[in-house]
C-alpha cells in the first residue's frame, strides 16, 4: 500500500490544462489552414480567369490571322466581307447581350479529292455572346455572358453547317462568364474605323472592309466566385474598370475578380484582294 501512495500520477486539473492548450493549438492551426486555402483558392481563382482569357484570345487571334486568306487558283465566287464587326449585340438570337460584339471571318482553304486534285473551299467563323445558362446552387441564373463559336461552309452558294459537312460545327460553349468583347478595326494608321466598315454591294470601291490592318481585341472575364472579402475597396469607393472603345469606366459592387486582355491581330491577309 506504501508503494502505491508514493506513485506519481496525473490530476485533474492537469488532464484540464492539457486539453485547454491542445484546443488552443488545434484552433491556431486551423486558422493558419484557413489563411493559406483562402490564399490558395484565390490565387487559382485569378489564374483560372487569367488562363481562360488568354486561351480564348489565341483561339480568336488565330482565326482572325485567316480572314481574307485564299489560295490564288481559288476562283470561288463569294461576297461576303473577310471580317465583320456588329458592336454591341450578342448573338443570332433575340436575347442580345450589350457588352459583347460579334464578329464573322471568312477564309479560304483547300482539301484533295481521291484522285487527288485541289478542291477550295470556304469557311466563315463567328463569335457571338449569348446569356450564360449556368445557375447557382439555388437554381438562380447566374447574370453573366457566354462566349459561342460556330462555324459554317460554303456549299452551293449557301452557307451551311450540317453535321454532313466536313469541317463544320454548330455553336459550341467555348466559356462562361464573360463581362465584355470588344472588337475595333484599326487602319494603315492604327486609327480606329468606326463604325466598323461592311461590303456595299452598290459600290464596292466606297468600302472600307479592305482597309482593315489590324483588330484590337479586348476581352474581360471574371471569377465564378467571391474573390474580395468585401464588395468595396478598403477606401469605401466601388470597384472599376475601363473599357477599351471610349473613356467609360463601369463601377461594380460586388465582389468578383475581373481579368482584361488586350491584343493587336494583324489582319495580314485582308488588303491582297
Amino acid at each position: 500500500m506504501n508503494k502505491l501512495k508514493n506513485n506519481a500520477g496525473v490530476t485533474l486539473i492537469e488532464i484540464l490544462i492539457g486539453v485547454v492548450i491542445s484546443v488552443i493549438i488545434m484552433a491556431a492551426m486551423y486558422a493558419s489552414y484557413t489563411v493559406v486555402n483562402s490564399s490558395y483558392s484565390k490565387v487559382t481563382d485569378k489564374a483560372k480567369a487569367s488562363q481562360s482569357g488568354r486561351n480564348i484570345m489565341g483561339m480568336i487571334m488565330r482565326d482572325v490571322r485567316q480572314a481574307g486568306f485564299r489560295y490564288f487558283e481559288d476562283n470561288i465566287a463569294n461576297l461576303d466581307e473577310p471580317v465583320r464587326i456588329t458592336p454591341n449585340r450578342g448573338g443570332p438570337e433575340a436575347d442580345q447581350i450589350s457588352n459583347c460584339d460579334h464578329i464573322r471571318i471568312v477564309f479560304g482553304s483547300v482539301s484533295y479529292d481521291a484522285n487527288d486534285n485541289e478542291v477550295y473551299e470556304r469557311y466563315r467563323i463567328t463569335y457571338f455572346c449569348r446569356a450564360s445558362e449556368i445557375s447557382d446552387p439555388a437554381g438562380n441564373p447566374i447574370a453573366t455572358n457566354a462566349i459561342y463559336k460556330q462555324k459554317e461552309t460554303l456549299v452551293g452558294g449557301e452557307w451551311d453547317m450540317g453535321i454532313d459537312i466536313a469541317g463544320s460545327y454548330e455553336e459550341q460553349l467555348i466559356t462562361d462568364y464573360v463581362e465584355n468583347l470588344i472588337f475595333i478595326p484599326k487602319d494603315e494608321n492604327a486609327e480606329a474605323i468606326d463604325p466598323p466598315p461592311t461590303n456595299n454591294p452598290a459600290n464596292m470601291n466606297q468600302s472600307r472592309v479592305y482597309d482593315i490592318r489590324a483588330i484590337e481585341i479586348g476581352l474581360t472575364t471574371r471569377s465564378s466566385k467571391d474573390f474580395y472579402r468585401d464588395q468595396l475597396r478598403a477606401d469605401g469607393s466601388l470597384r472599376t474598370i475601363s473599357n477599351m472603345d471610349d473613356d467609360d469606366v463601369e463601377s461594380f459592387d460586388d465582389r468578383f475578380l475581373r481579368e482584361t486582355v488586350v491584343m493587336s491581330v494583324n489582319t495580314r491577309n485582308i488588303g491582297l484582294k
